[in-house]
């Protein structure tokens, strides 16, 4: 019978958002990534479902496989927080037919890729060269919204996972404060993410356009961003320019609350697609305002992730990780 398999050290690696799932080969030793695949999530009625269509398209079956996933990963079963999608571990051993799968939320994969992005996979935007082996931080706006950090210690890097796009959102002027009230009326509590990802951009949107006494036309995030870079929809411009704002604010109380000498990171799907926007100033400058800490937050670097890339080298760097036994 021929063998199937590949031989180690490359293993099968995922990572599954809430709009797209990429899938991969990666070599555990040198995390290099091949045969990579971005399928979108809505196409497919499950994980198994995407995940067996990625594996017909390998004259192989790897003996290893990682997934990063966009919600806790702590049970036996694993349901995504802004997808249908809902799995159970032993469901995909039988589809992945691997000796060895590993689980880990999106963004604690996240963190343990920066150590490995070079200069061509992020744009940095302000702040100085980072504080060697000083603690990173990442926090990223897609379907939801993530954050995790990144930590060093004897044993070398460790991942902090967090739930913080939760987080409440807190309006700092009227304006924010009218949004937010009608965002409360809509749905009680208001989290960070739900104002702060591409669902929260656009619901932004609507509320902005009444507030502005305009006839709010409902679009899709892709079709605001277009609309904002463009600069042929005043709306979508202003609302483009409070998400950079938001962003900058909440990726700042990240920084601080990790003390991310090393490094913010920017990764998600939106940062890339308004990095011009992001550069503009505004979201620099509410990174910063944080009175008293101000100067401390200048000196913080901020890089956003432009590869689409890194996300699967965190599945890589985790399954690796696990392989050594820390």
């Amino acid at each position: 019978m021929k063998d199937m398999s590949i031989p180690p050290p490359f293993a099968l690696v995922a990572d599954i958002g809430g709009t797209h799932a990429r899938f991969a080969l990666a070599n555990l030793e040198t995390l290099e990534i091949q045969n990579f695949k971005k399928l979108k999530v809505s196409d497919f009625k499950s994980l198994e479902a995407a995940t067996e269509s990625y594996l017909a398209t390998l004259s192989f079956r790897p003996r290893t496989a990682s997934f990063a996933v966009a919600g806790p990963v702590g049970g036996e079963r694993i349901s995504l927080t802004n997808s249908a999608w809902s799995f159970t571990r032993e469901a995909m051993r039988a589809v992945t037919a691997t000796d060895h799968i590993a689980f880990v939320n999106d963004y604690e994969g996240l963190a343990h890729a920066l150590p490995t992005l070079s200069e061509n996979d992020c744009r940095r935007i302000g702040g100085e060269p980072s504080t060697k082996l000083a603690t990173k931080a990442v926090v990223g706006p897609g379907t939801g919204l993530g954050v995790a950090g990144l930590t060093w210690s004897r044993a070398g890097w460790c991942a902090i996972p967090g739930e913080g796009g939760h987080s409440s959102f807190a309006a700092a002027d009227a304006e924010e404060f009218m949004i937010l009230q009608r965002m409360r009326t809509d749905f009680g509590h208001v989290s960070a993410e739900m104002l702060i990802s591409g669902p929260g951009l656009a619901n932004a949107y609507l509320i902005l356009a009444e507030l502005q006494g305009k006839q709010a036309v409902k679009c899709t995030t892709p079709e605001i961003v277009e609309r904002a870079i463009g600069r042929d929809d005043p709306v979508a411009v202003k609302v483009v320019e409070l998400f950079a704002g938001w962003l900058g604010r909440f990726a700042g109380d990240a920084a601080l609350f990790l003390g991310a000498r090393g490094g913010m990171y920017i990764g998600g799907g939106i940062a890339p697609r308004i990095l011009n926007i992001l550069a503009a100033g505004q979201f620099r400058k509410e990174f910063d305002s944080k009175g008293r800490m101000t100067e401390y937050m200048k000196a913080i670097p901020i890089h956003v992730i432009v590869t689409d890339e890194a996300g699967l080298r965190g599945a890589a760097a985790f399954l690796a990780l696990a392989a050594t036994g820390r």
